[in-house]
């Protein structure tokens, strides 16, 4: 017995005469829409470029506290090249153990990311913001590409690496 005449054995017994046709005709409906679905390439065409021209830089944000403590938080920023036609970007990121298959959908060409904070006495300024700093070093990359349609995307940019870069310091709260 196919299994299409086993459900329909099936609705016979759960439903009246009436529904029973309108069943069948709705599973016998998903069965030829999922036969026919196709998989959209998710690669990128050869001759599209990759994203280029990116930088990084480290922004750090400071809040004064009161007893003359001080909050701080210290981001990293990828920026690149606006990639002509783009509707969005995709990051990528990659770790020593390989490379995740998780993308995240980027609505502008810059992304932010905190990699370090804390609060303490502000005449300690940013305590063990170069420990947190190093640890993350080299630890995480990231590349990009650009959506450019349904299933359209420029090739990957080369990856670039989570690593210390100018501060920018930001003026207290």
């Amino acid at each position: 017995m196919l299994p299409q005449q086993r459900v329909a054995r099936s609705l016979k017994a759960w439903f009246p005469l009436g529904s029973q046709a309108f069943f069948a005709v709705l599973f016998v409906a998903s069965l030829l829409a999922s036969c026919h679905e196709k998989q959209a390439p998710t690669t990128p065409s050869a001759s599209l470029a990759p994203v280029t021209g990116l930088r990084t830089t480290l922004l750090d944000t400071v809040t004064t506290l009161p007893n003359g403590q001080i909050a701080w938080s210290t981001y990293w920023r990828l920026c690149w090249e606006p990639y002509p036609g783009a509707q969005a970007y995709e990051m990528q990121t990659a770790t020593d153990e390989g490379i995740s298959p998780k993308l995240r959908r980027l609505p502008a060409a810059c992304y932010r990311l905190q990699v370090a904070a804390g609060r303490n006495a502000k005449s300690q300024g940013f305590l063990n913001r170069k420990q947190l700093l190093d640890l993350q070093a080299g630890q995480l990359s990231f590349r990009i590409r650009a959506v450019l349609g349904p299933n359209q995307f420029s090739a990957w940019s080369a990856p670039t690496r989570l690593e210390p870069a100018t501060a920018a310091a930001a003026a207290p709260n």
